[in-house]
């Protein structure tokens, strides 16, 4: 998984990849949201539901942010798997930190 967090490349990756954000950090005072990039080839057999999980997958980090963990353990379970295992491993690292 490839992470970018540069204004302008993220502006021209949105072009042509799949960027989901993961989480925001402090960088210097301002707050920085970091996003992964989705290879092609691990996401060509979901695109018919893509945009569906990218959608649950925002809504994950809605809830993280808002510290709405439990909304965050209930979806979690639906996000596994997805983004061709892309994001298990963070979606594991949260658990981690809310549990």
């Amino acid at each position: 998984m490839q992470i970018v967090w540069e204004p302008t490349a993220i502006h021209l990756l949105k072009r042509h990849h799949t960027l989901l954000e993961l989480e925001t950090f402090d960088v210097k005072g301002t707050p920085t949201p970091v996003y992964c990039v989705l290879p092609a080839e691990k996401i060509v057999l979901e695109m018919a539901t893509l945009e569906s999980y990218k959608n649950l997958h925002q809504e994950f980090i809605n809830a993280y942010n808002a510290k709405n963990y439990q909304l965050c353990r209930e979806l979690m379970p639906i996000l596994k798997g997805k983004f061709g295992g892309e994001l298990d491993s963070f979606y594991e690292e949260i658990a981690k930190r809310i549990d």
